[in-house]
């Protein structure tokens, strides 16, 4: 690191001189955050119109007449088109290479939403939002995975940091795009068209070398539950319930009587609250039993669902005071259900040794996808069976029972030593992060052994 702070580029190689000519002075580094600008605008791109569609498929298809089982399904196979993406996109990255597979990915996608002006039909959406699932999810795993490589570990995760954060903005900036846009008119379409077009230029157009082909993922259930149980089961509920809310959450707001702009603030509070609960849940988890968190969030979950059905009957209209309590539950909601990855992820690596955190990284990234594609189906037949309340009756049983076996495995193993806990890293639920496929750069900007009480390297790669 030089004087003025700043970390020299890891993957841009300096302009050669021809022979003969007078030696060029060295560029001057550039800021690591400038370095992965374009990654970061690309994703922020994308995650305009994943939280654009999010909402405003739900809320088109009710109004087109759908019944609330045919809107779910087609709510599920995009979760399920995301969890293929985590399957396969790491072997078109391994085949192509981090920008062919992003600009391919974001080709499709664009393709895939001006196909969705073509009718208004739930078989036709299902696909078409598969193929989204999938290609978003590829285009954020090689955009993340590029950026994990890009950036030396002194700086990885104030990066991942912004990243995340930029991240969510742009989920919540599409949620309350989604109460802008025409619900009858082909606005929707365009916009997602134009996001997917748009990320193309600055991943495009970015300095940064590829880094080398990813490894093979490895999914070894079992074995990473014998890990970390609470780590694993973790992930997979939060999956049930973050992206479960994020699509079945449209539906609900619907059927209780709210307008597309109330639905869309309620979605987009969700994100909100993220951004505003998550650090400081993960910040005590660094110095307590992570479970007790945990086991806090889940609890906190239950409680608030408890409270927002007890005010559903009572918030049509999307006005009044008891619409922005609503809304403050909404945000307190999101919160600790996305924090509940976050934390039990953390959990794990710090049960996790150096060789097999791609094993267990990549086993809870599947879970947390699997979570996510059965949720909003269990959702969606309770709200059909149950009415409104039957979504918040799932998640209140979902978040207890998953509260009630914190508590049971807290019986059964003490805490890790703090020195073997991995420092906290915040991303949204909607987005997590995945195996770290691709070598880090080069750490000589800031050597382990010069930052006093630093975690070897090792134990820095874990949790992102």
């Amino acid at each position: 690191m030089t004087s003025s702070g700043q970390v020299p580029p890891a993957t841009v190689s300096p302009p050669v001189s021809p022979p003969g000519s007078p030696r060029l002075p060295p560029r001057a580094p550039a800021r690591p955050y400038v370095q992965v600008a374009g990654l970061t605008a690309a994703m922020t791109l994308i995650a305009l119109g994943n939280g654009l569609m999010a909402t405003f498929v739900p809320i088109r298809l009710d109004a087109a007449g759908a019944d609330a089982r045919a809107v779910g399904a087609v709510v599920t196979i995009y979760a399920a088109g995301m969890l293929l993406g985590c399957l396969l996109s790491g072997r078109l990255v391994r085949r192509s290479g981090h920008v062919r597979t992003f600009t391919a990915l974001a080709a499709v996608g664009t393709v895939s939403a001006l196909l969705l002006a073509v009718a208004v039909d739930t078989v036709l959406w299902g696909a078409l939002r598969a193929v989204g699932g999938f290609c978003t999810t590829g285009m954020f795993m090689a955009a993340q995975s590029w950026l994990n490589a890009a950036t030396a570990s002194a700086w990885r995760g104030r990066v991942m940091a912004l990243f995340y954060v930029c991240f969510t903005v742009g989920l919540a900036g599409g949620a309350l795009l989604a109460g802008r846009v025409g619900i009858e008119d082909d606005g929707a379409y365009m916009l997602l068209a134009g996001l997917y077009a748009a990320a193309v230029a600055p991943i495009s157009l970015t300095r940064l070398e590829q880094p080398p082909p990813p490894e093979r993922i490895a999914v070894r259930v079992a074995e990473v539950y014998r890990i970390s149980p609470v780590g694993l089961v973790g992930a997979f509920v939060s999956g049930g319930l973050g992206m479960t809310m994020m699509g079945v959450g449209p539906i609900y707001g619907a059927a209780i009587g709210l307008e597309p702009a109330a639905i869309a603030l309620l979605i987009a509070a969700l994100q909100g609250g993220n951004l505003v609960i998550q650090w400081p849940l993960g910040a005590l988890s660094d110095r307590i039993d992570r479970r007790v968190v945990i086991l806090a969030a889940g609890a906190g979950v239950a409680a608030i669902s408890v409270l927002a059905a007890g005010l559903a009957p009572r918030v049509a209209g999307g006005t009044g005071a008891l619409f922005w309590l609503t809304l403050a539950l909404f945000a307190i909601w999101g919160g600790l259900a996305e924090s509940l990855y976050t934390v039990s992820t953390a959990h794990a690596n710090d049960h996790t040794e150096p060789d097999a955190l791609v094993t267990v990284s990549s086993t809870i990234l599947i879970a947390w996808a699997t979570g996510a594609t059965v949720g909003p189906a269990l959702a969606t037949l309770a709200l059909e069976g149950l009415g409104p309340l039957g979504m918040w009756g799932l998640f209140i049983v979902e978040a207890a029972l998953f509260a009630l076996f914190v508590l049971w495995r807290r019986t059964r193993r003490a805490e890790p030593a703090e020195a073997d806990q991995e420092s906290f890293q915040a991303w949204p639920a909607a987005a997590p992060p995945i195996p770290e496929w691709s070598p880090y750069a080069p750490d000589e900007a800031v050597p382990t052994d010069e930052k006093p009480g630093a975690p070897p390297p090792d134990r820095q790669a874990g949790g992102r």
